[in-house]
């Protein structure tokens, strides 16, 4: 008991009337450690007189006794309800243990469920890279694994290493700067693989470990590889491939160099086999016109032999019509005065033999080209005259001739069906190729502008410096 009830009990004062003082040991130290004075009587007279002498009263007694009565009632109300509330709690929080120890069994079993899963793909993982790594190394094919943000070979097969001379054990320390002879190439192919995530067939010059170049094609891809940015790696060596391309762009050069040079003897020729025909034949022709022409004036006489030689006279002259133009279209002879002269006699030719109307129009000077593009020009004008003729089905050409300070410029357009310059090629299209051929060898470019059924323009310009000069 606390409070001043309590503290007023303890100053209560107990009479005990005992004529056995043995008896009164225990209960007097008791009570006297409680706080109490005890006072003894071993006879009734004696506790009477003790009785008296005690201040307290029976009533005070009773009244201290009901207070601490009230009290300790109060204090069990209060006990009570703390205890309900305890058990309330410890209900509250045994059904939030419960709750929780759920969750917990719950999450525990998911993060069971993951690790096991998880478990799997990485043995799947651990298999897929062993199965990965056998191909890899049966592979003939140069593979390598190299880091993306830092110039290092991570992995890389046995070709690969038997490519670039370098040995197992080194592989760690391999730097891919050496790898390429232009560093531009890596930076190149790196900064692709970056940006596109894959680059496929890129030709650059590699370089082995001794220092020794070749070429080789490389597919490189973007990937991970142990948990950092990597790129996977193919080469395969074309240096034999570049050789024989190297060896077939010779051929093709000493070939058009051949055919540049044979052009210019069958030229050369048709020149000097048209001088020979104009001057020898033509002159024989021109002696035996005028014999003709005397026979028939000494033959007035005869009418019989009049018509002969007459028929003789038209023949000579048929025939020297015809030389003059076996001359002209082996070499024109206007060609002599100029290439605007030459394309002049060939757009009426033209229009002569075939009935399309033809037109030339000039702008500018005379141009001052040596003879050996001189002729290749009018070539490649009458070769695409030739063409309209046999497959444009046109009604009209125009050429024109643009002569400035710096450049040369020849269109030669129609109106006929047009065609598809890019499937040209595949068909038997040998005036088409003709005219490139030729546009080619003396440094001219050609430009081939049609479809079909929109016409065709041919338009060939020779810088002023290429073509002018002499032979």
């Amino acid at each position: 008991m606390n409070g001043p009830a309590d503290a007023q009990l303890r100053t209560l004062t107990v009479l005990i009337l005992d004529d056995t003082p043995a008896n009164l040991g225990v209960i007097v130290d008791t009570l006297s450690e409680r706080g109490f004075r005890v006072l003894i009587a071993l006879d009734g007279v004696e506790a009477i007189e003790r009785a008296m002498k005690v201040h307290l009263t029976m009533r005070e007694m009773q009244e201290a006794l009901v207070k601490q009565s009230h009290q300790l009632q109060a204090e069990v109300r209060v006990r009570q309800q703390a205890e309900h509330e305890l058990s309330r709690i410890r209900a509250e929080l045994e059904r939030r243990v419960e709750l929780r120890t759920r969750e917990l069994a719950l999450a525990n079993d998911e993060l069971r469920a993951e690790i096991e899963v998880r478990e799997r793909a990485e043995a799947e993982l651990k298999l897929s890279e062993a199965r990965l790594r056998v191909i890899v190394e049966a592979s003939p094919v140069p593979l390598s694994i190299g880091r993306l943000n830092a110039p290092y070979v991570l992995y890389a097969n046995d070709p690969w290493r038997e490519l670039f001379g370098i040995a197992k054990q080194a592989q760690g320390a391999t730097d891919s700067h050496d790898m390429y002879l232009d560093e531009r190439d890596r930076e190149r192919v790196t900064e692709r693989v970056r940006r596109d995530g894959i680059v496929q067939d890129e030709e650059v010059q590699l370089r082995r470990r001794d220092g020794s170049a070749f070429w080789g094609t490389l597919t490189a891809r973007l990937a991970t590889y142990h948990d950092e940015p990597a790129i996977y790696l193919g080469i395969r060596d074309i240096t034999e491939r570049k050789r024989i391309e190297r060896v077939l762009v010779e051929s093709r050069e000493q070939l058009r160099q051949f055919s540049a040079h044979m052009e210019a003897i069958r030229e050369e020729e048709r020149k000097r086999i048209a001088l020979e025909i104009h001057d020898e034949l033509g002159q024989l022709l021109t002696a035996l016109k005028m014999d003709v022409s005397l026979l028939k004036m000494r033959l007035k006489e005869a009418p019989d032999l009049l018509k002969k030689v007459a028929d003789m006279q038209e023949l000579v002259e048929l025939t020297i019509f015809m030389v003059r133009n076996v001359a002209n279209h082996l070499r024109p002879a206007t060609l002599n005065f100029g290439l605007l002269s030459a394309l002049e006699w060939l757009s009426e030719d033209f229009m002569k033999r075939t009935g399309i109307s033809s037109q030339l129009l000039a702008i500018g000077r005379e141009p001052n080209l040596s003879d050996s593009h001189a002729t290749a020009v009018f070539r490649v004008v009458q070769e695409s005259l030739a063409n309209v003729a046999q497959h444009a089905g046109a009604t009209r050409v125009n050429v024109t001739v643009v002569s400035g300070e710096d450049a040369l410029q020849i269109h030669v357009s129609d109106d006929g069906c047009g065609f598809d310059p890019a499937s040209a090629g595949k068909r038997d299209s040998y005036g088409l190729l003709g005219i490139i051929e030729r546009a080619r060898l003396i440094g001219a470019s050609l430009q081939i502008d049609s479809a079909p059924g929109c016409g065709t323009v041919i338009s060939i310009g020779i810088p002023a410096k290429d073509g002018s000069g002499h032979d």
